[in-house]
């Protein structure tokens, strides 16, 4: 619904906004070309003034030059007032018609700005023009109150236009952006009721148009399929769990009897039989658990971290067979709480990851609560052929899911003839909805 409203004032407000621009660049441009228009007039009366003087002064030499209230004339620079003859002798201000503007011709001062025409006459003499100023003579300016309110009329006018145009553009556009956001602030509605499976198959609403009606028909079958998607996986991860159960209790069944029968001790190959069974017993109980949509907190106790790498280590041996290889440990006795299957799981993973790959080489397991570090070093790193399947039990990216569920965080770091897992456990709270798995070839650790 925020969404929604956000929109609907992001377009009403930039039609505004767009609008406003216009009607400040007219109301910039109005006074504007007013004065380009006045100053039109004033250089074409004065330029018709100039040249009627010039066709009589051509017939008659004795005629006087044009005078009035606004401008007045003289013949040859020499007779110009002082001032306006040094004017002459900079270049102009401004250029419009017949006549130059020198300085601003909107100062009080009237030796700022004044406005001269000059008119070449019949006998090779020029005819000066100029405008004169009566503010500072005596009684000042002469009113005009009749034209002033003729003025002020048009221009509250151009202000009652500028208002009837903004007025109802704003209507326009409240009543647009309304009929356009309205569709989507309900398809928003609708589409944060898709988490409910029946709520997909019901009968899609009508937003108003076709193009929303399109992808509100998208969003429901993606919806769909992800939903479908999401329930196979979460029925094909129960089914096999439960399954694995019974063949896994009728294993550890048979391996007690052949310990009790054997005096409590097994041969190696029974010994294999029973880790496997046990490991797979885990990993059955964990996915159960992961299989879950709101999975409860696993149950944390104190663990030895010394400890229980030891006996992982001691699990995990015979993968190291008869090669060279070296273990260091470096791992603090400090008891932590963590959930033990779950620990089992990972730690044991990597650590047989390690173990089997480690080719005459050494293998560093260092631990500092909250971070465990695994370093598998490879003294002759031998070309393996790229493969999907090299036996890494459930997996690099089933331990991240894990491990997200967890609120751990794991970190692969590859380089050469060095292969570094770390295993955060205390990097963040545990997500609630992990994203779907990509397959992806798995690294060596």
């Amino acid at each position: 619904m925020r969404n929604g409203l956000g929109l609907k004032w992001v377009i009403s407000g930039s039609f505004l906004l767009l609008i406003a621009v216009v009607l400040l660049i007219y109301s910039l441009l109005l006074p504007e070309y007013s004065v380009r228009g006045l100053l039109y007039t004033a250089s074409a009366m004065m330029e018709e003034e100039a040249q009627y003087f010039a066709r009589h002064y051509k017939k008659d030499p004795n005629t006087p030059p044009p005078h009035n209230y606004f401008y007045t004339s003289v013949i040859g620079k020499e007779a110009l007032p002082e001032k306006i003859r040094h004017l002459l002798d900079t270049p102009p201000s401004l250029s419009f018609g017949a006549l130059q503007a020198f300085g601003d011709l909107d100062s009080d001062d009237e030796n700022e700005g004044r406005a001269v025409l000059a008119q070449p006459l019949s006998d090779g003499k020029t005819l000066y023009m100029y405008d004169v100023d009566h503010d500072m003579e005596e009684g000042g300016e002469v009113e005009t109150p009749l034209s002033d309110a003729y003025i002020e009329r048009q221009l509250r006018g151009v202000n009652l236009i500028s208002l009837a145009v903004f007025v109802p553009a704003l209507i326009i556009i409240a009543l647009l952006v309304w009929w356009l956001v309205r569709p989507l602030e309900r398809m928003a509605q609708w589409s944060s009721t898709l988490k409910d499976a029946d709520a997909v198959s019901s009968q899609r609403p009508s937003f108003g148009f076709k193009e929303f009606n399109m992808l509100a028909d998208t969003l429901a079958q993606s919806v769909q399929q992800v939903q479908a998607a999401s329930l196979r996986e979460g029925r094909l991860l129960r089914y096999t769990s439960h399954e694995l159960r019974t063949p896994l209790a009728v294993l550890k069944a048979n391996i007690e009897l052949l310990t009790l029968q054997s005096g409590g001790v097994l041969p190696p190959p029974l010994q294999r039989i029973e880790r496997s069974v046990l490991n797979m017993q885990r990993i059955a109980e964990t996915l159960l658990w992961m299989s879950r949509e709101l999975p409860e907190p696993l149950p944390e106790e104190p663990i030895d971290m010394s400890g229980l790498v030891t006996e992982l280590i001691e699990e995990h041996r015979y993968l190291i067979g008869t090669r060279d290889i070296e273990l260091l440990l470096d791992i603090s006795s400090t008891p932590c709480r963590l959930p033990l299957t779950a620990c089992r799981i990972v730690v044991g993973n990597f650590l047989r990851n390690a173990l089997q790959y480690a080719d005459e080489g050494s293998v560093e397991i260092s631990f500092d609560y909250p971070q465990l570090r695994i370093v598998n070093r490879i003294r002759e790193a031998k070309q393996l052929e790229p493969s999907n399947d090299f036996g890494y039990g459930l997996g690099l990216e089933l331990m991240r899911q894990l491990s997200a569920r967890l609120g751990w965080r794991i970190e692969v770091l590859m380089e050469q003839q060095l292969f570094t897992v770390t295993l955060d456990f205390n990097a963040a709270p545990p997500a609630e909805e992990l994203p779907a798995l990509q397959s992806a070839p798995e690294p060596q650790s």
